[in-house]
């Protein structure tokens, strides 16, 4: 039994009561006339009956009422009087009503709070379907993406100790550029599993800490350059600090992966990648955009979500066309909305594709 909480609604019942009580008799000494205090008292009996549990509150206010206002405000004054031809009668209707409207608005609270229960249950259930539905499609992506990069690493290897008398320096060299180039999207993968798990991981929140994203994004610049020695990025800032609550772990490996995919899938061959950090306003708050242009060839799809689903899904492609690109959407797409924010997608009027994520900003405090 949660004695405060009783406590609370005792005290709460009392001061609900003894409000009405003076506002009744401000009212009586303005008019000269008793004309309102039944409706001040019955007011007050539904606010109790509201704020407070169970049904027994509003119950003792309704009897309270009716003989608060028969001893205050009906005549004789300040004498309890039930003799006079219509008093029982309006009594009895005073009580019986405040009864009936404490009980339905008990009643109503109460089937407010099952709803709300119920929506926090069907909105759990969703979560749940969500992150069984990126599991298999991590389960789909994985099979299909690990067995690409094995099978090169397994094959090169396997030449050079087999044919190593026979192959030139030049071959020896391209077998060892295939072997690294392969581990390297190895470790990529291995370092979105570990991502997405941390994400997915329903008993452990994110460490959130107040980052500026400038340097997020310079970070994963330098990252994605030694990765890739040969691409172009531009580079606009914003004008303001944004400051944004983040692990930055993970949003940097959102940007590294976009940033990869670009590279790889969009059929650029001069690897160009604009880059523009920015804020905007969306659904009331203040975002701290990050947005990724390629000059490609642009996406088929309408939103992130089908361009996810069907990069995992459809096999048809080659394996060297998709590989990793569909997982390392979900990774993005996992943690952005662990984020709370979101990501999109979209084809560049000038052609390439757009894709951009936006997470709220904290205020920056300015210091004299």
């Amino acid at each position: 039994m949660n004695y405060n909480k009783i406590l609370k609604d005792v005290i709460f019942s009392m001061a609900m009561l003894v409000l009405a009580y003076y506002v009744a008799s401000s009212i009586m000494h303005i008019t000269l006339q008793e004309n309102n205090s039944a409706l001040i008292f019955f007011v007050a009996v539904v606010a109790i009956s509201r704020y407070t549990d169970g049904y027994i509150y509003g119950i003792i206010a309704s009897l309270v009422s009716a003989v608060a206002i028969n001893y205050f405000f009906m005549y004789p004054y300040w004498k309890f009087n039930l003799s006079i031809s219509g008093y029982p009668i309006a009594m009895l209707s005073l009580v019986l009503s405040s009864i009936v409207i404490s009980t339905l608005t008990t009643q109503m609270k109460k089937q407010g709070e099952q709803n709300e229960k119920l929506l926090k249950l069907q909105a759990e259930a969703r979560l749940e379907a969500e992150k069984e539905r990126m599991r298999g499609n991590l389960l789909r992506a994985v099979s299909h993406d690990l067995r690409t990069p094995l099978t090169g690493i397994y094959g090169a290897s396997s030449v050079i100790l087999s044919k190593r008398d026979d192959i030139t320096k030049e071959e020896m060299v391209q077998f060892a550029e295939n072997i690294q180039s392969d581990t390297q999207w190895l470790i990529n993968m291995v370092e979105n599993l570990l991502s997405v798990t941390k994400v997915a991981d329903v008993d452990a929140e994110l460490k959130k800490r107040d980052e500026i994203m400038e340097e997020i994004v310079t970070e994963a610049v330098a990252k994605v350059r030694k990765r890739f020695p040969g691409v172009r990025v531009n580079m606009g800032m914003s004008d303001e600090i944004l400051l944004v609550p983040m692990d930055s772990m993970l949003i940097q490996q959102v940007m590294i992966n976009l940033m990869e995919n670009a590279l790889r899938h969009s059929g650029d061959k001069e690897k160009r990648l604009d880059i523009n950090l920015y804020e905007e306003s969306r659904d009331g708050k203040n975002m701290a955009i990050f947005e990724l242009r390629d000059y490609g060839k642009g996406i088929n799809f309408e939103n992130i979500d089908m361009l996810i689903e069907n990069v995992i899904l459809n096999t048809k492609l080659a394996s060297d066309a998709t590989r990793g690109s569909g997982l390392g959407l979900s990774v993005c797409k996992s943690i952005i909305n662990a984020h709370g924010g979101f990501i999109e997608a979209r084809n560049a009027e000038s052609g390439g594709s757009v894709f951009r994520f936006g997470l709220e900003t904290k205020e920056v405090l300015a210091y004299e």
